[in-house]
């Protein structure tokens, strides 16, 4: 692959947003949160149509008089920084009297679930589930090089996930509990959340969606459900027919235009 075509690419896979605000209004503002948490800046831009993180926190800086952020989750995880930020984000303008309610539309899992913990409300759906576990990094090096990164990790852990879990947890709950089924990468259903955590389940129903283009994320997670892996892999598997599909229209398109030259 040549450097034009490294490059395209590469533009193609910063231009994908996370995230997408919708139906602004005066009072409220929806934000959905679909796909894997990515980071990058100002300096990682190819051009000034890439999308980033840091479009994220302009874009949530400029909300103007709102009253009410609706997140709408459907993610399998991805940059814990880029979280922490979102979070951290979030916690400023609750601060100013903004509320905020998160809806996990399908799966909230890794940091995606961290991430609603900071809501004054969090809501479900029978369909959808939230998986949490230790956080991880994949690290290089000598061994300080590795004891570094778990001192960095559980610190993560101790003093930005555990709070946030223990912020929504039921009466009762302990940190024990709670850092168990991290330990054990744990997929809890409605049911199963809504015990642990103060998230009310909605009646209404609503069918799990599709949230990872690239299926080899779940590989980072041990107990990954079979009916989300069977669903992801169906999804992701009938978008690679039409991307074919369509491909083989162009193609078509090109060798017409070929024949009549």
């Amino acid at each position: 692959m040549g450097v034009t075509q490294g490059k395209e690419v590469i533009n193609k896979m910063a231009k994908k947003k996370f995230y997408e605000f919708k139906n602004q209004t005066k009072d409220s503002l929806d934000i959905m949160l679909y796909g894997e948490i990515i980071s990058g800046g100002l300096d990682s831009k190819w051009d000034s149509t890439d999308v980033t993180f840091q479009d994220f926190k302009n874009a949530l800086d400029n909300l103007g008089n709102i009253k009410t952020v609706n997140i709408y989750i459907n993610s399998p995880g991805g940059s814990v920084f880029a979280t922490q930020g979102i979070i951290a984000m979030l916690q400023r303008i609750k601060d100013k009297g903004i509320i905020i309610n998160s809806y996990i539309d399908g799966l909230g899992a890794s940091c995606a679930s961290i991430l609603p913990m900071v809501s004054n409300n969090v809501y479900a759906y029978n369909s959808s589930i939230l998986m949490v576990h230790k956080p991880m990094n994949i690290a290089m090096g000598n061994a300080d090089d590795f004891k570094a990164q778990v001192e960095l990790l559980d610190k993560i852990e101790d003093s930005v996930i555990i709070p946030l879990y223990m912020a929504k947890a039921k009466e009762g709950v302990t940190e024990e509990q709670i850092k168990t089924l991290m330990s054990n990468e744990t997929w809890l259903d409605a049911k199963e959340m809504s015990n642990i955590f103060d998230i009310t389940i909605l009646e209404e129903s609503k069918d799990l969606v599709a949230c990872i283009d690239n299926e080899n994320i779940l590989k980072n997670y041990k107990n990954t459900p079979i009916k989300v892996k069977d669903f992801i892999g169906k999804e992701n598997n009938i978008e690679r027919k039409a991307n074919n599909k369509l491909n083989e229209l162009e193609l078509a398109k090109a060798k017409l235009k070929l024949a009549a030259i």
